[in-house]
């Protein structure tokens, strides 16, 4: 006996997944983000079923065209559907980096696939980041867009995205509270007015993006860097 064992592998889906399981499982998560899978069925099945060849070896679905570096915390950055970690560069390419998800508002996915083009900076982009009706009047959602911390906001029918930090202490302004069309910080009650990011607070306004809808979709307007 040479006293080595194997290490087991934790297998984060059950015995027997398939790839219609797959299917079944990442199409309403990716559809909340603006994605839909290819439309060349072929070439999903085959990314689908490298994936599951994957799992058998690491116990997750890792993108099958990203290198893992062995750090938990990053490798869960490209574990499938990995769209949330790279909102800005996948809404500016209209796919996911092996083309296995493209934006809902292209046609023909052939034409993205093995096309991986990083996008220019300066660019201006519009990111989806969720469907209109995932959003309820008065309700305010924390996302992260690349390093970029932000509060998306409904007001009525309108819907603005500002700053998530509170210039005082930091504090989180998508856990506060909405009064209109002002956000009062959780932590000791600024006032932000959502439309322009301004507050009764000298020197203490905070950033805001352009937000447009298209397509059933919320977009907040980013600039590349």
């Amino acid at each position: 006996m040479s006293g080595k064992t194997d290490r087991l592998v934790r297998q984060r889906f059950a015995p027997g997944t398939t790839t219609e399981d797959l299917k079944a499982y990442m199409a309403p998560f990716v559809a909340t983000l603006g994605y839909k899978f290819n439309t060349e069925d072929e070439f999903v099945d085959e990314v689908l079923a490298s994936e599951l060849e994957i799992m058998e070896k690491t116990g997750d679905v890792f993108c099958p065209c990203r290198i893992r570096t062995g750090d938990p915390k990053e490798d869960a950055k490209i574990v499938c559907p990995c769209i949330p970690f790279y909102l800005e560069q996948f809404a500016a390419m209209r796919k996911c980096w092996c083309g296995l998800f493209i934006r809902t508002d292209v046609e023909d996915g052939a034409e993205l696939i093995g096309v991986i083009e990083e996008p220019e900076d300066g660019v201006p982009v519009d990111v989806p980041v969720c469907r209109v009706e995932d959003l309820a009047d008065g309700q305010v959602r924390h996302i992260k867009i690349g390093k970029r911390d932000i509060a998306l906001v409904r007001v009525g029918e309108e819907y603005f995205a500002l700053s998530n930090l509170c210039r005082h202490a930091y504090g989180p302004l998508s856990d506060g509270v909405l009064d209109g069309c002002y956000l009062m910080c959780p932590w000791h009650g600024w006032r932000y007015d959502v439309r322009d990011g301004s507050t009764d607070h000298p020197d203490a306004d905070v950033r805001t993006y352009e937000v447009v809808m298209r397509d059933g979709l919320v977009m907040v307007v980013v600039t590349l860097h």
